[in-house]
């Protein structure tokens, strides 16, 4: 709908482009307020559109007025209308935000949301419980109007009564009524409906609801008892789907209603209230006695409203409850807290809550205990005396909210109230977030519904609530002290809770905030539930799988590690904790935090406690054997079946196919070899008998003190060995083996070089003291040259010579010679003969 201009009403509200109904003639438009967002239904009169079919009915029929004067006529009685409803004031009736605004085309005003009225619904649907609250409200409105306004609304029908947002039934309708204030007693007396045939339809007054008394009487009578007849009508129009106890074909024609009213009137009186089963159809058989004095032929033999507001058919608990929550806000503090926990008392199926109808629930019922909270927590006061009531409340929030749908739950509950734990600047400032810090009871009533709330939100959603408002689900404050019972009671309930939505965490904070601060609780909490369920918590988080190695490892084990307790069931427990540990695939947990932090803590703990009995020791055994056997298992399982062939040990029995192996058939000749001197060639020298016995004494610094390296000496050529001429005079003794002076010389010299590691003196151990390592390392390059390039020659004599054959280098030079030149000592008992050399 597009409007010419923006002025006034609709420069305020902004206005839906299509109504949500008609109550004829108003066209109800939805709108919000363009400033502080408040929900309004705007009502629009079209008085061009009108004026057009006035005069256009007018020119199809004769004997009409003048259609200007119809039509101003009628816009006339709907101005007096909507000034009606704005003088009086009254929770049943119509409330008016805005007043009647007249432009050139239109009419136009405002009132609280209306989504119906009882023209519209469809009334089939209506259960007993809301149809009998919705009476009650009407009557409301009419005890207030009959009793302090002295008005009597005369227009009481279907489309006169509108249902707002939280299903309360509202009376509006009013371009009729009457006040009895303004009439003279002659003039209530003499109230005659004259003329009742406006081409105008709502101009004239709907027959079918109005009272018998003033249209074929002949005395009549203006009175409230009029509104009592029109409200007989709407309960038989309710309790039968929307039929009508007197259904005129014309509904303005008197003529009509006479006819109607006879057969009616034959039907009903001078009958039983037991026999009117046929005629009242539907109607509660408890109402009949009630109903059938509302439509009494004659004004005084019916009841006034009083009388019908306290009438038994509104007896019940249920629909006084009902008519509490109506009138909640202007009941005490108290009268409050005994009323919510009221309907929480008895069974969920049982209670009074569960009773109520879905659209009061939701509608009227969860608004009001929204609001309540609301208020409390954002109202300095004693939390003592709140405590109780917002909790109630809370509940009665959970309760609702378990029916409602996710869109639902996110609308009304969770934007109003639990909206919060996004990490905003803002964030302490929500309801939600002074709510948790209300009172424990509060913050319990929550964690008891998480199951409900983890059912209507998306994870997002989820875990910004709970990230929130965990740390104050697991700690206590100083302040709290006196509500230790309920702290401890809301630890255990959260531990208990936390397996359900513990896995919508981020790992992130998963590792670095949740799980240290369960690990906290743990650590510091002396209260032996709490570590029970901390444990119990620890072991599904591993079943689960929501913990990894890295936090068993770096968190979990330390703490499990410093455990002071000895309860027997704290020791069952964690034993059992520890064996999931061991056990998990998921973990996979080396060996070596097995035995050194595992099974010496699960020993500990075993033997340090003194509290369990034998069967309970045994248990505790076995839950140790069993992790000890799985680490034995799990290093056999990396252990070969067999020893390796490559590694022997002395005791070990030998094999066949390895002695075939590694035998070496030249084994003796490679030992052989290697105890030949290898560093250089052996060399005759001159040496004295005096020089051989001299001894040199160990110097304790050789092997230690680092001396500097000799400088090298100048290369020297080796000249072959000349014998010398045998002297004359000296007469040698031949040695076994040999024909001549020549042949003894070589059988020496044989015998000198093949026993040299015989020769045990006093200077041997000088010898391997001796700093003589390094000269020579720096001359075994020079002597191995020499080898190679000039083998050693045995003296010439008698004209022929014979080469020495080389032995392998040995790593230490033979006992009796230095380290560059191989030159033997005089250690022996024979020598060489200095003629010789």
């Amino acid at each position: 709908m597009v409007f010419g201009f923006s002025t006034g009403i609709r420069a305020v509200y902004s206005v839906s482009d299509n109504p949500s109904f008609v109550a004829e003639p108003w066209y109800v438009y939805p709108a919000k307020h363009k400033s502080n967002g408040k929900h309004v239904s705007v009502y629009i009169f079209d008085k061009s559109k009108f004026e057009q079919r006035v005069t256009k009915l007018c020119s199809s029929r004769s004997n009409t007025k003048n259609p200007k004067l119809i039509a101003s006529e009628s816009i006339e009685l709907l101005k007096y209308e909507v000034s009606q409803m704005s003088k009086l004031r009254h929770p049943q009736i119509l409330t008016i935000y805005e007043v009647l605004e007249e432009t050139k085309s239109k009419l136009i005003f405002a009132s609280e949301q209306v989504v119906d009225s009882l023209l519209t619904i469809q009334v089939s649907k209506l259960d007993d419980i809301t149809i009998q609250k919705g009476l009650l409200q009407v009557s409301k409105g009419l005890q207030f109007l009959h009793n302090q306004c002295h008005v009597v609304h005369f227009n009481l029908q279907p489309s006169s009564v509108f249902i707002n947002t939280q299903g309360d039934w509202k009376i509006a309708g009013f371009r009729f009524s009457q006040n009895l204030n303004d009439l003279s007693p002659e003039d209530r007396e003499n109230f005659f409906i004259m003329n009742n045939a406006s081409i105008v339809p709502f101009a004239n007054l709907n027959l079918n609801y109005t009272a018998p008394e003033l249209l074929i009487s002949s005395t009549s009578k203006l009175d409230t008892a009029n509104d009592l007849w029109s409200l007989g009508c709407l309960c038989y129009y309710l309790y039968n789907g929307g039929d009508q106890l007197i259904s005129c074909f014309d509904p303005n024609s008197i003529s009509d209603y006479k006819t109607e009213f006879k057969k009616f009137e034959q039907k009903f009186y001078n009958h039983r209230p037991s026999e009117l089963k046929y005629l009242l159809k539907q109607i509660p058989e408890q109402f009949y006695t009630i109903l059938t004095g509302l439509l009494a032929r004659y004004p005084h033999d019916r009841p006034s409203i009083d009388q019908f507001i306290d009438s038994d058919f509104f007896n019940g608990s249920l629909i006084k409850a009902m008519w509490i929550i109506d009138e909640f806000s202007t009941k005490s503090a108290d009268e409050k807290r005994v009323f919510l926990a009221g309907l929480l008392e008895g069974s969920s199926n049982q209670n009074l809550l569960s009773q109520f109808p879905a659209m009061f629930r939701t509608s009227k019922l969860l608004p009001i205990v929204i609001d309540l909270i609301a208020t409390e927590v954002n109202i300095p006061n004693d939390k003592t005396e709140t405590d109780e009531l917002v909790a109630n409340a809370l509940k009665i929030v959970f309760k609702i909210g378990e029916s409602l749908s996710s869109l639902s739950f996110h609308d009304k509950i969770y934007e109003s109230l639990l909206k919060g734990g996004s990490k905003s600047k803002k964030q302490d400032k929500t309801t939600f977030a002074k709510l948790l810090n209300y009172t424990v009871k509060a913050r319990l009533t929550i964690v008891e519904n998480i199951p409900i709330i983890q059912s209507k939100l998306n994870d997002r959603q989820l875990t910004d609530t709970l990230s929130m408002s965990a740390e104050l689900f697991l700690t206590s404050s100083s302040t709290e002290a006196v509500h230790k019972e309920q702290q401890i009671l809301l630890q255990d309930t959260f531990l208990a809770q936390s397996p359900l939505f513990v896995k919508k965490f981020d790992f992130p904070y998963l590792k670095n905030t949740f799980f240290p601060l369960l690990c906290q609780v743990f650590k510091t909490t002396t209260v032996l539930s709490t570590k029970l369920a901390t444990i119990d918590v620890f072991l599904k988080y591993l079943q689960d799988k929501v913990i990894d190695k890295t936090i068993v490892t770096e968190q979990l084990l330390p703490i499990l590690k410093k455990l002071k307790s000895r309860d027997k069931r704290i020791i069952k427990d964690v034993l059992a904790l520890f064996g999931e540990i061991c056990a998990s695939e998921h973990i996979g947990l080396d060996t070596t935090p097995v035995i050194e932090t595992i099974l010496p803590q699960c020993w500990k703990l075993a033997f340090d406690c003194n509290d369990c009995s034998k069967v309970e020791f045994n248990h505790f055994m076995r839950v140790i054997n069993t992790i000890q056997k799985s680490a034995i298992d799990k290093k056999m399982s990396t252990l070969p079946d067999t020893v390796s062939k490559t590694y022997h040990t002395e005791s070990a029995t030998p094999d066949f196919e390895s002695m075939i192996n590694t035998e070496n058939i030249n084994r003796n000749n490679q030992e052989a070899m290697t105890k030949a001197p290898s560093s250089g060639v052996m060399l005759p020298t001159k040496r004295t008998e005096t020089s051989a016995k001299q001894t040199r004494k160990p110097n304790k610094e050789d092997d230690y003190a680092l001396k500097p390296r000799p400088k090298p000496k100048p290369k020297v050529v080796s000249k072959p060995l000349v014998p010398k001429p045998l002297a004359n005079d000296a007469a040698i003794p031949l040695r076994f083996g040999a024909t001549s002076a020549h042949s003894n010389l070589v059988n020496k010299v044989e015998e000198k070089w093949n026993n040299h590691k015989q020769f045990e003196d006093d200077e041997f151990d000088s010898f391997q003291q001796a700093g003589v390592r390094t000269e020579m390392a720096a001359n075994q390059p020079q002597i191995q040259s020499q080898v190679q390039s000039q083998p050693p020659q045995i003296p010439q004599i008698n004209g022929w010579s014979t080469q020495v054959p080389l032995a392998p280098t040995p790593r230490n030079p033979p006992p009796g010679f230095t380290g560059s030149v191989l030159t033997p000592n005089s250690t022996g008992k024979q020598k060489m003969d200095d003629s010789l050399i």
